[in-house]
């Protein structure tokens, strides 16, 4: 049995600048001789990050002011305590783990915790138990941060190794970025009809295109650092993580267009050896216009040949859905699911 599974995924993404570099341009790299849109696997991280943790409600808290959210839990917990004499202990735990001579000021870097390991240290505090653990070596119950990873700089010990890997999302053709110029109408100026005008004038950019990803679970790698796998609410979690894998997406001026889709193929394979297709070469608008045939067209004689290259990297589940039509020799003999069963198929993997 294979460890790993990959988690295929084509998008059509329309007119939009979901992950935009310093200058407001839409991220973009050169592969295969052309400029391809690209979203950074970031982006897309901190998406599905964000749909998982709303769903499911398992909660942590990426930020350099985390003493502040464990003086809020020790309130909740104990509302009579003195949150000034707690400040400067809490700072100092934090602290210990970003930097070797911990002060108060240098809780403001970064850390990423559960809501369980803040409330565990809020409650350390309370009861006057300063050096006590908060964070189990190497686990966590946090599904996100088990899925990802993370790193303390002065406490490696504690650091989580990523049990999943996001690759960017990359178009599977050459991609043209445009520019709009816009401006900003000025209410009062407009009841004078004497006056005209905007207050703002500006240029924003955007790209669209097919895109490819991929998200590579490795399950004994989560087995080893999640530590809820016996909890009653492990596969809902599980299902609302990959659910979340499926729809997550960049975030950037999501409100000003209307970015997302339903993604057009999502074929998942158990491997091996974690692998992913390559679009090197960038296909080509089809006969009946567009890439997202032509991207499902590559994608299916990638996958046949890969098989005759290495048939012993795949195992047995092999899923396919999405909102495309494929034909009867595409991917011949794959399952063809409903998201909801893929999902059921991949949780049912993981927890075997």
């Amino acid at each position: 049995m294979s460890k790993n599974l990959t988690l295929h995924i084509i998008s059509n993404v329309p007119y939009s600048n979901l992950n935009r570099d310093d200058s407001g341009t839409p991220k973009r790299l050169m592969q295969g001789g052309a400029l391809r849109a690209m979203h950074s696997s970031q982006s897309i991280k901190r998406g599905i990050r964000g749909k998982y943790e709303e769903a499911s409600l398992d909660l942590s808290v990426r930020s350099g002011k985390l003493v502040d959210e464990v003086l809020d839990i020790a309130a909740k917990l104990n509302p009579e305590i003195d949150k000034k004499s707690l400040s400067k202990l809490a700072a100092k735990r934090i602290g210990e783990l970003t930097k070797g001579e911990a002060t108060e000021k240098e809780s403001d870097r970064s850390a990423w915790l559960s809501v369980e390991e803040l409330t565990t240290l809020a409650q350390s505090l309370i009861d006057g138990e300063e050096n006590s653990e908060f964070i189990a070596d190497g686990k966590t119950g946090s599904l996100a941060i088990a899925a990802f990873g993370r790193m303390f700089a002065n406490a490696p010990g504690k650091n989580t190794e990523a049990a999943i890997a996001v690759s960017p999302g990359v178009t599977t053709h050459a991609a043209t970025i445009e520019s709009d110029y816009f401006s900003t109408g000025d209410d009062v100026r407009e009841r004078d009809r004497k006056k005209s005008g905007a207050t703002y004038l500006g240029v924003s950019r955007y790209v669209n295109g097919t895109f490819y990803r991929t998200i590579s679970i490795d399950k004994e790698q989560l087995k080893a650092v999640w530590t809820a796998f016996e909890l009653p609410e492990t596969r809902d979690n599980l299902r609302e993580f990959i659910r979340a894998a499926v729809y997550g997406m960049p975030r950037g001026k999501q409100n000003s267009t209307a970015p997302y889709t339903m993604p057009s193929l999502v074929f998942a394979e158990e491997q091996r050896y974690r692998t992913a297709y390559s679009f090197e070469k960038p296909v080509k608008v089809g006969s009946d216009g567009g890439y997202e045939a032509e991207s499902i067209k590559e994608l299916a004689a990638q996958y046949q040949r890969a098989r005759s290259f290495d048939p012993g990297n795949f195992g047995p589940v092999e899923v396919l859905s999405g909102t495309a039509e494929f034909s009867d020799d595409q991917f011949a003999g794959v399952e063809r699911e409903t998201l909801d069963g893929m999902i059921d198929r991949i949780v049912d993997w993981i927890l075997q």
